[in-house]
């Protein structure tokens, strides 16, 4: 294989490693955030073997009751969210498309409602109006809940997204 036939779509796949974590889970429903924008690829076992079968990111909800946003709009209000966040992170957006943005910035860090500074269409997903109409979710690429009703020690596995918004991870 020649070097000019390797491409950077290929290339921001190669050599992810995956990480491991340990963390005692107090209560159904606990959470961790990860100091990584996001993360993928996640899997989770309880100290008993089991899986934890009920894996899903945290998230907000666009309050557009205003002007409707475009594919250009950096600006992003939220409310209903979960409180703890760290910055950089990656929201997903629930809407068509499943648009990727990189958190940047907050008004009212920890709190459910704030606005969200943005850069959009990252990760090679594309910007669209649809993804910050109003009422849509955006899933928390680094905060993950832990849902199963038992507690005790998680074993934890996930490979980290790209630090690079403009990694073309999924073109």
């Amino acid at each position: 294989m020649a070097a000019a036939e390797i491409t950077p779509k290929y290339f921001n796949r190669q050599g992810a490693v995956r990480v491991a974590g340990r963390f005692t889970k107090a209560t159904t429903a606990d959470w961790i955030v990860l100091p990584y924008p996001g993360v993928g690829g996640l899997t989770a076992h309880l100290y008993t073997g089991a899986e934890e079968a009920t894996l899903t990111f945290g998230t907000a909800v666009v309050n557009n009751t205003g002007t409707a946003y475009t594919a250009g709009t950096t600006e992003i209000v939220v409310d209903a969210g979960v409180i703890t966040r760290q910055l950089p992170y990656y929201v997903q957006s629930g809407g068509a498309g499943g648009e990727i943005m990189l958190v940047t910035n907050e008004t009212a860090k920890g709190s459910a409602a704030s606005t969200l500074t943005v850069v959009r269409g990252c990760l090679g997903t594309t910007a669209a109006a649809a993804s910050v109409a109003n009422d849509v979710v955006l899933y928390i690429k680094n905060m993950i809940i832990f849902g199963a009703a038992t507690t005790g020690i998680v074993d934890f596995e996930f490979t980290p997204m790209p630090a690079e918004p403009k990694a073309r991870l999924y073109e």
